[in-house]
């Protein structure tokens, strides 16, 4: 019987200013997670030594709002694609209802077919195209982040959605009452829908870079444990210990709804 492989594409579009990270989201390694409860091996690609960190976006509600790639060595797509969308709608269904996925979002390539995570035919022409706007989003960041601040006390660039338009600059600090902002907002259209409480939203993008799982105390990238789930009557959490601060955005709907912008 040959060796059944799973590789997952790892995307960095973030590379020009966090070079050489193999990143992956939060929902692509839950997913790498339940797949390796399954018995298969799942490889990261590149396929080197550099350690998985977890790329998180707070105030994204979509699941696989970042398209993945999935490659099956070895697997019947069905069998697969029954684990997937099993394991996926139990999870969307524990979560709040406004979670979603896009089924283009998520990609699984076996010979020289491609499926959706249903198991349906996904032409090729989708796959280009959603490679093409996954480069367009990584080139627009890499052009944000070779601007300079005009002021050196807000060094960081604060984006719209979390998307590669810069409309403010801003400084990151920690108090007691967690992660804060301090900045301006130079794009007026954002600052007259802030002015109208249109948009009043603050949300952040990092990569941790060391966490611990509370079950099993090692890295949360290393073992099957879940976050959110229970083992043996005990709660499982991700504690971020080391993280970098990719980005800032202003968004409308923050997933903490006390993490505000307030102009003054």
């Amino acid at each position: 019987m040959s060796k059944q492989i799973i590789e997952i594409e790892s995307f960095n579009p973030y590379e020009t200013r966090f070079p050489n990270r193999k990143l992956v989201t939060r929902e692509t390694l839950i997913l790498m997670k339940y797949l390796r409860e399954e018995g298969y091996e799942v490889k990261v690609l590149p396929d080197n030594d550099q350690p998985i960190e977890i790329l998180y976006k707070k105030g994204l509600a979509e699941f696989f709002a970042d398209p993945i790639f999935i490659a099956l060595i070895g697997i019947p797509i069905g069998v697969i694609t029954a684990i997937v969308s099993n394991k996926i709608q139990k999870l969307i269904d524990s979560l709040d209802k406004k979670e979603t996925i896009n089924p283009e979002h998520l990609i699984i390539q076996i010979d020289n077919s491609t499926h959706n995570y249903l198991g349906e035919n996904f032409p090729k022409e989708k796959t280009k195209r959603i490679k093409k706007k996954r480069k367009e989003f990584k080139d627009g960041f890499e052009r944000c982040f070779e601007i300079k601040s005009p002021k050196s006390k807000f060094p960081t660039p604060m984006f719209l959605e979390h998307k590669p338009k810069i409309i403010g600059w801003c400084s990151l600090y920690t108090d007691d009452d967690g992660l804060k902002a301090e900045g301006m907002i130079i794009d007026k259209v954002v600052k007259r829908r802030i002015k109208q409480n249109r948009l009043n939203g603050m949300s952040v993008t990092g990569i941790a870079t060391k966490t611990e799982c509370s079950i099993c105390k090692k890295s949360y990238t290393e073992c099957n444990h879940v976050a959110g789930n229970e083992y043996d009557n005990k709660g499982c959490y991700n504690s971020i210990i080391k993280t970098d601060y990719v980005e800032t955005s202003i968004v409308k709907e923050p997933i903490n709804s006390e993490c505000l912008v307030n102009l003054r």
